[in-house]
């Protein structure tokens, strides 16, 4: 476990010196409809290779981002809990975006599917709106709500989330 660890601190220390990648990644002041939420809008291209914007989703419904990668056995044993969010009761009340974290799109699509995995999957291929949010380690769940503020930042998936997206709707 400590060996997970300190090679995931160290995947984290060289992403400071990873060139920017072409994906759009802008201050939350740029247009986009976020401003003044002190977030990152970004576009992010999905499997299917369309182009998948954070703002589209201001004002309609809270967002779940999730940081994750192939390799992170907490993000494996994430999955079902996440395909329940997408498919369950609180599905019309909640997006859920997968940002897999600097893995190619054949790596990712393979694990998608032999995970069986039912909710959006976005390619942050060089990191760069994970550095935008400050991630330090994954998993990483920032959920924002429909004003575009974010409500919660944890490693692990908040267990009031129910509360947390009822706070939220207002």
């Amino acid at each position: 476990m400590r060996t997970i660890r300190a090679a995931t601190a160290l995947l984290f220390l060289f992403i400071g010196f990873v060139p920017s990648d072409p994906v759009r990644v802008a201050a939350a002041a740029d247009p986009g409809g976020l401003a003044g939420s002190g977030i990152a809008d970004f576009t992010l291209l999905s499997l299917d290779g369309n182009p998948v914007t954070l703002s589209d989703y201001s004002g309609k419904k809270p967002v779940l981002l999730v940081f994750w990668a192939t390799w992170c056995p907490e993000c494996k044993a994430a999955i079902p809990g996440l395909n329940a969010l997408n498919g369950g009761p609180l599905s019309g009340s909640l997006q859920v975006l997968a940002l897999d974290f600097r893995e190619s799109g054949e790596k990712v699509a393979a694990a998608v599917k032999s995970r069986g995995i039912r909710y959006p999957v976005l390619l942050d291929e060089h990191g760069s709106v994970a550095r935008a949010y400050g991630v330090v380690g994954i998993p990483t769940y920032v959920l924002i709500g429909r004003d575009g503020k974010i409500v919660f930042r944890q490693h692990t998936l908040p267990a009031n989330l129910s509360t947390l997206l009822r706070r939220t709707a207002s």
